[in-house]
């Protein structure tokens, strides 16, 4: 299991340092990705704005988890909402199960599944590319691109598909090479797999179905397919995720350039 660096802060990690094909690094603090921010600590909370200079919060999620579990809002920090999608993930987003308590929720969602959720999260990754996402995607470019100094977080529930897509995309742009991206993308199982084992460990007090402890790992985690999914998008969209970033995310080659300006060293 990988240690938490923050403790409030699912899945959250620091890109800085990780090496492009050209061999220039990202700079530390700069480049922030995680789950939802609702539950900082005081020393959370401290460190992101004294040591990571954090500056602006991009929420990905949809204005239901907003409302469920709302981000901690700090001092000096800018906060926009870019919801990758709304209503087109109708059973499959979190915050349409209504039970309150955490085990409850995930019980309730493994059986929403009806045996079916890899597919189904497969499908949820076709929605990061359609229209909407896209123009959602492409405001998270310009955001980055206005970023002159401190560091930017973007997140979404568990900081896994739509953080995670969002990554994969800057980090190519930045031309970080596919092996580190995806590797970059599957880290998200050391973070949350053991979490999602000790829910299903409590699980069991209630339930005896190997088979819906298996759907709920499935949602916890991520799977090299599923960026594959993305990936074939870009591509039938522009022949290659490099021409998706510059002609569908309006990434042109100066703004590209101005990119790795501000983020690499």
């Amino acid at each position: 299991m990988k240690e938490r660096i923050l403790q409030g802060a699912p899945n959250f990690r620091d890109l800085g340092g990780m090496e492009t094909a050209d061999r220039r690094r990202v700079k530390p603090h700069r480049l922030l990705r995680c789950g939802h921010l609702h539950d900082l600590t005081a020393a959370d909370r401290e460190r992101l704005v004294a040591e990571y200079g954090l500056r602006t919060v991009i929420d990905l999620r949809t204005s239901g988890e907003m409302a469920r579990k709302p981000d901690v809002v700090l001092p000096g920090v800018t906060y926009i909402h870019l919801p990758i999608f709304e209503n087109q993930a109708e059973g499959v987003t979190r915050e349409t199960v209504t039970e309150d308590d955490p085990v409850g929720r995930m019980i309730a969602m493994a059986e929403k599944m009806e045996g079916q959720a890899f597919q189904r999260m497969r499908e949820l990754y076709k929605i990061f590319l359609d229209d909407h996402g896209i123009a959602m995607y492409r405001r998270f470019f310009e955001q980055l691109l206005a970023q002159e100094k401190g560091a930017v977080l973007w997140h979404c529930t568990m900081g896994k598909d739509r953080c995670g897509t969002a990554a994969a995309l800057l980090e190519t742009a930045l031309g970080v090479p596919y092996e580190t991206v995806l590797a970059d993308y599957l880290l998200t199982n050391d973070f949350v797999l053991p979490e999602t084992e000790k829910t299903i460990q409590k699980a069991r007090e209630r339930i005896d179905d190997e088979s819906l402890f298996e759907q709920m790992r499935i949602l916890d985690s991520v799977y090299e397919e599923f960026l594959d999914t993305v990936l074939g998008i870009a591509k039938e969209h522009s022949g290659s995720l490099e021409a998706f970033i510059h002609q569908g995310l309006g990434m042109t080659p100066k703004k590209t350039e101005r990119l790795k300006e501000l983020y690499l060293e």
